[in-house]
């Protein structure tokens, strides 16, 4: 029996620990707005995709590079997102993501109790640690469905490796098989499906290592090493998931994809999220007092922490500090570690006390209390509450909903449209006879172009980069894009068509 659980009929504290830890993680995906950049253009893939049957391999979402090549590679995803919309709107889309990433953190806090042997100790690290540390990564994009799959190749590799589990030791244990299925899935919906062979690989460099110092100590003290499931189980996993990797609509092309795609100049040098973390941003602070607070708890720990832990998190920690978007993978990778270490702050021979339970009514309420949290956070019902438009609308504010909507109805819609990029995204969703002079899809566009998006946004060389796109409209963010607003407000040649809190739409007067 693990610390802290008892024998209690009815609802006890623990049980209310356990459904708040993975009932509050489902609270924040339910208070996020589905946001305007990555999710459109992944939706009108999708959208394309199910209506003629085939993947696009070029370009027809933009008139700046239209026909150029262009590889999907999170297809499935695409498509997945495109039937939840197909059938129950952003309601059903958002509330797909909040039940996926209940399981997947409802599974890494598995993992913690399993590694601690402390349930309340577990769901602390969870809600204070691990759930601030990630959120900002937990968009409705196919990176968020990869993450189901990545915490659930390190519950399994990480039980995998118990040495106190004697069923380990057949000659392939049955679980491990879910790995290459589980890639073939990956595959097809994230280029982030090459992490799981991170994780079988580190885990195979960090248990031969392990054994090896075990074998030298065992000779030494004249014991006998502890008994480890074979590492051929872990060399045939992951060759069968290295395969797994090729069951993709473009074979190795998907490989070149990943690898491009990291050393895409407009990637690395333009996407904020792909830029090294800074303590300038709160989600970056954030991160390094996570980072920190580790530190400090393994430091001060009683016992050393597991060795192959320590390389993953390392590997992990160096893959966060290169991009910020990567914490997420970070955080789960270590969230299992903290707690066991935590949990050997107190003297490993302190014998188990009865923890108190509290009283099953109370519980139950409490529990209640939770649900109906829950229920009011339901996108079928917030709408209808009162509450502010960044948790409380289905939509980012910063979408804008009613300024392509004018558009579509504009008679004198523009044919080279320039606008925020983010707009590009929903334009190619909500309006898609307008072609977009650029969205999200970064690696698409030339560096030069993305410089020349940034001289119009700042306001510089407006004029003759108007000229040279042969840009006749404009949909500006009043926010983002100001200085452009500005200018266009003062040139007699451009006509203010809509406005509202969110754009300002301008066309050229003819």
């Amino acid at each position: 029996m693990q610390r802290g659980q008892t024998g209690q009929r009815g609802v006890s504290l623990d049980h209310v620990w356990l459904f708040a830890g993975v009932a509050f993680i489902a609270l924040r995906v339910l208070l996020t707005p589905i946001q305007p950049h990555d999710f459109w253009w992944h939706m009108a893939t999708g959208r394309v995709i199910v209506a003629t049957g085939t993947i696009p391999t070029v370009d027809g979402f933009s008139y700046t590079q239209a026909g150029q090549p262009f590889y999907n590679q999170s297809w499935l995803a695409q498509v997945g997102m495109y039937l939840l919309f197909s059938v129950g709107g952003a309601p059903l889309i958002i509330f797909v993501q909040a039940l996926l990433l209940a399981f997947a953190y409802g599974l890494l806090l598995r993992l913690a109790i399993r590694q601690s042997g402390r349930l309340r100790l577990s769901v602390g690290v969870l809600l204070l640690g691990t759930l601030p540390a990630s959120f900002d990564n937990w968009l409705v994009r196919p990176q968020s469905y990869a993450l189901v799959i990545f915490i659930i190749y390190l519950y399994l590799l990480t039980v995998w490796r118990d040495p106190h589990e004697p069923r380990r030791q057949q000659w392939l244990w049955p679980p491990l098989l879910l790995l290459p299925l589980l890639g073939i899935i990956w595959v097809n919906i994230h280029g982030s499906f090459v992490l799981g062979g991170a994780l079988i690989g580190l885990i195979f460099v960090g248990e031969v290592l392990r054994r090896w110092i075990e074998r030298r100590r065992a000779r030494r003290e004249r014991s006998t090493a502890p008994l480890r499931p074979p590492l051929v189980q872990l060399i045939i996993i992951g060759v069968l998931t290295g395969l797994s990797w090729l069951i993709n609509p473009g074979g190795f092309q998907v490989l070149g994809y990943v690898g491009n795609l990291l050393s895409s100049s407009q990637v690395t040098q333009l996407v904020t999220e792909w830029a090294p973390p800074t303590t300038r941003e709160l989600n970056g602070a954030i991160f390094f007092l996570f980072v920190m607070a580790g530190i400090v708890i393994l430091a001060y720990a009683h016992t050393r922490p597991d060795p192959v832990d320590m390389l993953l998190a390392g590997a992990f920690l160096w893959l966060a500090l290169g991009a910020g978007r990567n914490n997420i993978w970070f955080v789960a990778v270590v969230t299992p570690l903290l707690a066991r270490q935590l949990a050997a702050w107190r003297d490993a021979e302190t014998p188990v006390r009865r923890v108190y339970q509290g009283l099953p009514m109370v519980n139950a309420m409490l529990v209640g209390l939770i649900s109906l949290l829950l229920v009011l956070a339901l996108p079928w019902v917030k709408p209808w509450l009162d509450l502010p438009p960044e948790v409380g609308s289905l939509l980012a504010p910063e979408t804008p909903v009613d300024a392509v909507a004018f558009l579509r109805q504009d008679s004198q819609r523009p044919e080279r449209l320039f606008h925020d990029m983010g707009y590009g995204s929903y334009l190619i969703w909500a309006a898609p006879k307008q072609k977009v002079w650029a969205d999200p899809r970064i690696e698409l566009y030339p560096l030069e172009q993305w410089l020349d998006y940034q001289r119009l946004v700042a306001g510089t060389k407006v004029d003759q980069l108007i000229e040279a796109y042969q840009i006749d409209g404009l949909l500006l963010s009043n926010e983002q894009q100001a200085a452009l607003v500005a200018w266009a407000e003062e040139q007699p040649a451009w006509e203010l068509r809509f406005r509202d809190e969110v754009s300002s739409y301008f066309v050229h007067r003819r």
